[in-house]
């Protein structure tokens, strides 16, 4: 959840604690907008571990800050977005 959210900040902390907690639930709407029907408990729960793994894998390579790094990111450029400075 920390590695994912970012270290070091607050933000970072309630934006990993967010993905933990939605991920699995945007999962279930997803197969069940796929599939039409509900999927065996253990697929989608295998599924969610092989997800964390490559998010936490991929976060370590690319973005060591986390969710909060770029939530940060976006904020600034959303300001600064009409006038380039």
């Amino acid at each position: 959840m920390v590695i994912i959210g970012g270290l070091g900040t607050i933000m970072g902390s309630f934006l990993g604690a967010g993905f933990i907690l939605l991920m699995p639930i945007f999962l279930n709407i997803f197969f069940h907008a796929v599939f039409g029907k509900s999927v065996d408990a253990t697929i989608t729960s295998a599924l969610e571990q092989v997800i964390f793994g490559v998010m936490i894998i991929m976060f370590l390579i690319f973005e060591p800050l986390g969710l909060a790094r770029l939530w940060q990111l976006t904020k600034e450029r959303l300001r600064l977005w009409p006038f380039k400075h």
